[in-house]
């Protein structure tokens, strides 16, 4: 607490309702540039292009004019007709023609004052399953398996079922697996990667 709340006796949660009173009184001039956030995915994150869509919200004290990905504003087109000029609105959209590796979106959000924010969302592409190699299948007394392999992925190995029992492990580029399992008919094991891509092997 500053030592002018102090000296006036205001607590806190008053001083604070205090200053924001008194910027409402200011000019309209000091408002802020519109934000744009992205919800889903983060930025950062690796993804598969099935069913891949972003999706974000913008929002400004005064009205969002424009949402602007790449160079095509969003609100030119129907399905955001009436959105113009709110000071919230949600929007979704997807990349055409991804390929692995990394790409940059830039999404700059303008308010009705010409005011503008600017948005980088990275992503990090991912179409290639993880490899499965079973390098042993042996069987057991008591109609049991031992099933050892070794499962591989560019990015990260995430996940790894074998006959629906999950693995626990650290995320790696290269995992290495040894589990007993009953020899039930159709048992697989499942390997997924950080994107979601996944690779699956019959154990007959």
């Amino acid at each position: 607490m500053s030592r002018h709340a102090r000296r006036t006796g205001l607590s806190l949660a008053a001083w604070v309702v205090l200053v924001g009173a008194l910027a409402g009184c200011m000019g309209r001039d000091d408002a802020l540039a519109p934000l744009v956030a992205i919800r889903e995915p983060k930025s950062g994150t690796t993804r598969t292009t099935e069913d891949l869509r972003i999706v974000g919200y913008a929002m400004d004290d005064e009205g969002v004019a424009e949402i602007r990905v790449d160079g095509t504003d969003l609100l030119s087109f129907d399905v955001y007709e009436g959105e113009r000029g709110k000071r919230f609105v949600e929007f979704a959209f997807t990349i055409p023609d991804l390929r692995d590796g990394e790409t940059t979106t830039r999404i700059v959000a303008t308010d009705v004052r010409g005011r503008q924010s600017t948005l980088l969302h990275t992503l990090r592409i991912d179409t290639t399953p993880p490899s499965l190699e079973l390098t042993a299948v042996t069987a057991l007394p008591s109609g049991r398996l031992r099933v050892e392999g070794v499962a591989r992925d560019d990015v990260a190995v995430t996940a790894i079922r074998i006959d629906e029992v999950p693995l626990q492990f650290a995320p790696s580029r290269e995992q290495r697996f040894s589990l007993d399992v009953s020899a039930a008919p159709g048992a697989t094991v499942v390997v997924e990667d950080s994107a979601g891509n996944r690779t699956e092997r019959s154990l007959e």
